[in-house]
């Protein structure tokens, strides 16, 4: 009998974590996406001289990034092309570049956008690369409980364009 009972117990069990799960799934809010073009930041070295082209930033040093946030289409009840915002990053070097022969940290971002801000994390500060993601990790107004992912495509000239992937 007790075998019958546990046999009933897991299967409601089970029964109950599986509605838990599709309630959750039926739960997961919709997806927005941001585009912004960004014109040519600002870059400021902090504990080195990022003017130098030989120069290697120590460990423990970081690059800060500003940047025009620019709409891609009309968002924010602005037109395409309109500045919305503007976006903060800092960027801490992680890697003795004596000892590993690259620079290598992580990026904390911040986009002030008309309607509350979004932060994030990567580390395509320090990297060459045409695209770099970022992680949202979360925000303020309609962006508190939101988590997604920036991809940013660099161009040439230090521009770039950025699409932002949320999901609440």
């Amino acid at each position: 009998m007790s075998v019958r009972r546990l046999g009933v117990l897991s299967g409601a069990l089970i029964g109950v974590v599986l509605l838990v799960g599709v309630v959750q799934a039926g739960a997961a809010g919709s997806v927005t996406v941001l585009k912004f073009h960004n014109p040519p930041g600002v870059s400021t070295g902090i504990g080195f001289n990022l003017n130098d082209p030989n120069a290697i930033p120590p460990l423990g040093s970081s690059i800060a990034i500003r940047a025009r946030l620019e709409n891609v289409g009309s968002q924010f009840g602005k037109p395409s092309g309109a500045t919305v915002g503007r976006v903060l990053l800092q960027c801490t070097v992680l890697t003795d570049y004596s000892a590993t022969g690259t620079i290598d940290g992580i990026c904390n971002g911040i986009a002030h956008v008309p309607n509350g801000f979004l932060t994030f994390d990567g580390n395509g500060g320090f990297s060459n690369a045409s695209v770099n993601f970022y992680a949202v990790t979360g925000g303020v107004g309609p962006y508190a409980n939101d988590r997604g992912s920036i991809k940013v495509v660099n161009h040439k000239d230090g521009s770039s364009d950025a699409t932002v992937t949320l999901s609440s």
